[in-house]
């Protein structure tokens, strides 16, 4: 995937059929400050003193965090710039420039991107939509070197929106046990299931197991930039140390505002209103692909995006280019996330905002199409 792919105007842009929709967003609708505090905790952020803060995360994060992670505990938590800075701080604590990692397509690039940026290999391994894109463990173990040192995975997965099942998560935790490697989990997607349970989270499962997370995506407030990492306590000491020569640590306002957040009650209630749009949404999608002649997906499990199969013989990213000009809405090409002939498509939006452009779509693929 380009670096510029996604550095794209986020503003209301006119296009030739008006402001356009953008359906690439990959999380739930964002937050405002006042549907999660109530007026007396704003007035008290008004006398929040702008120093450095805790530079691994406020005690009372990190416990909060740790809390949503059977297992952890605070020791187990350090708190970074969004899960990006997480993942890169993992890849640069864990691992060494010539060492190995696997890495499974489709997927969001950032790890594989991150990790060639650090002078390590990236192995891709293809999951299959006929298999529900779960993990080959034939091509995984096939793909198992003797520099390879880890195995990464997103789960909830973007951008398929599937489910790790239970066989595969053990499987996968046993592999990277028996084999001396490190099973690195972004969970940046857990806690907005749509037809199921609250996924759980892979943390404490074995002892070469690091997970990452943050408030981006499942509950709505990328804004914030806040993430966090889950390992072992002397991992955590040692990725502290390099996030001092990264961002020295996270925003105070953020922190104060995350730790609000995280705490059970209002955890669920943000949750929950992204569980109720994904629900709502992904029917009306469903509605959409119903009938469709050359159309097909995996349902999505969570997350806030659909990846849709269209079947016609254009690439992924024409696709989404002539949708943009033609009818101003904005689709995430498949290829950018390693698989051709799919579109992404955000299920997180307002929903008339999806359904407005569910029509603009209909109406491109007819007149170019004639289907």
């Amino acid at each position: 995937m380009r670096f510029d792919t996604f550095a794209l105007e986020r503003n209301q842009t006119l296009f030739e059929n008006g402001v356009e929709i953008n359906l690439t967003e990959s999380g739930v609708h964002g937050c405002t400050i006042r549907e999660i505090l109530d007026t007396d905790e704003i007035e008290q952020f008004l006398e929040l003193r702008l120093g450095y803060g805790f530079t691994d995360g406020r005690p009372g994060l990190r416990a909060a965090i740790a809390q949503w992670h059977p297992g952890a505990s605070a020791a187990n938590v350090l708190v970074t710039n969004g899960s990006a800075e997480a993942n890169l701080i993992a890849l640069m604590t864990l691992l060494d420039a010539g060492d190995e990692i696997v890495f499974f397509v489709p997927s969001f690039m950032q790890i594989s991107g991150l990790a060639r940026a650090l002078g390590l290999d990236v192995k891709h391994i293809a999951l299959d939509a006929d298999d529900g894109f779960q993990p080959d463990f034939d091509r995984l173990e096939a793909a198992i070197g003797p520099r390879t040192r880890a195995i990464t995975v997103t789960n909830p997965a973007n951008p398929t929106g599937t489910v790790l099942s239970q066989a595969s998560r053990r499987r996968l935790v046993a592999l990277a046990g028996g084999r001396n490697l490190w099973l690195l989990a972004d969970e940046i997607y857990r806690g907005v299931e749509i037809d199921g349970p609250e996924t759980a989270s892979l943390w404490a499962e074995g002892q070469q197991v690091v997970v990452t997370g943050g408030l981006s995506k499942a509950f709505a407030c990328p804004g914030l930039r806040l993430g966090w990492l889950i390992a072992p306590p002397d991992v955590i000491s040692e990725a502290a140390r390099r996030q001092d020569y990264t961002s020295i640590g996270s925003g105070i306002l953020s922190q104060a505002l995350a730790e609000k957040i995280m705490q059970p009650a209002r955890r669920e209630r943000v949750l929950g209103r992204g569980r109720s749009l994904l629900a709502t949404n992904v029917s009306c999608l469903a509605a959409w692909l119903d009938g469709r002649k050359g159309w097909s997906w995996v349902r999505p499990a969570a997350g806030g995006m659909a990846f849709v199969r269209y079947g016609y013989d254009i690439p992924s990213e024409d696709f989404s280019c002539r949708l943009r000009q033609k009818e101003s809405v904005f689709v995430a090409a498949g290829s950018w996330f390693g698989l051709e002939g799919h579109i992404r498509i955000a299920t997180g939006v307002e929903t008339p905002v999806l359904a407005e452009g569910l029509a603009r779509t209909a109406n491109f693929v007819r007149r170019t199409f004639g289907s």
